[in-house]
């Protein structure tokens, strides 16, 4: 049974001065003068993508089991409702799989600033640290408020969804290395918030398919 007190950045602020101690004078000059940076790529499951592929075919399934009698029917509206929903989401369920091996999500944080490239947002966004006003990090989510350009008082928002990212738990030790204002730690959704989410995306998609069939 874990520990109640238990806590996954326990070990992020750590003693300066014992850190200082423990890292060799070589090592700490050698950082300085180069242009170090982290990267991190999500890495592909072929798994995931096999189980797309499994829903997408048991969607297509249910089309071309449909198709005959909703055409004897002569229910041409409901005919294009029902099968209209099954090719869309066997569609969408091949596009999602393949989407890690087509626009893969990737993230670079340096000195300079933060780099990312999101899943479903293949364009890369660049924002240096003088433009971050607030910085949250959690073990699920990156979030940053910054300026789009700096003296402004606009603020836009930056979500790095981190659960694509390979070796995702350093990621918010990363930042707090690179990133010269103190970072507000988060802590990762309650059981219930995840169960009233997941409820809710189940109502939405009851919803639609009542829209669909009426």
């Amino acid at each position: 049974m874990p520990n109640p007190e238990y806590d996954p950045y326990d070990d992020i602020y750590g003693d300066p001065q014992k850190e200082a101690e423990a890292k060799p004078e070589i090592e700490i000059e050698v950082e300085s003068e180069g242009d170090s940076q982290e990267n991190f790529v999500e890495s592909k499951e072929p798994s995931e993508l096999l189980m797309c592929l499994v829903l997408a075919s048991a969607y297509l399934g249910l089309a071309k089991y449909c198709w005959t009698p909703l055409l004897l029917a002569k229910d041409w509206k409901l005919l294009f409702n029902i099968e209209g929903f099954f090719l869309s989401i066997a569609l969408l369920a091949i596009l999602i799989g393949l989407r890690p091996y087509l626009t893969p999500s990737a993230l670079q944080v340096s000195k300079y600033g933060i780099k990312y490239r999101g899943p479903y947002w293949p364009q890369r966004k660049t924002v240096n640290w003088k433009q971050v006003t607030r910085l949250y990090l959690s073990p699920e989510l990156i979030i940053a408020l910054y300026h789009p350009e700096v003296g402004k008082r606009r603020l836009w928002l930056l979500l790095i969804p981190i659960v694509y990212l390979s070796d995702r738990e350093r990621i918010a030790k990363v930042f707090i290395k690179y990133s010269p204002i103190k970072a507000i730690i988060l802590s990762s959704p309650a059981l219930i918030s995840r169960i009233i989410i997941l409820l809710a995306f189940l109502a939405v998609i009851i919803w639609v398919l009542e829209m669909l069939i009426h």
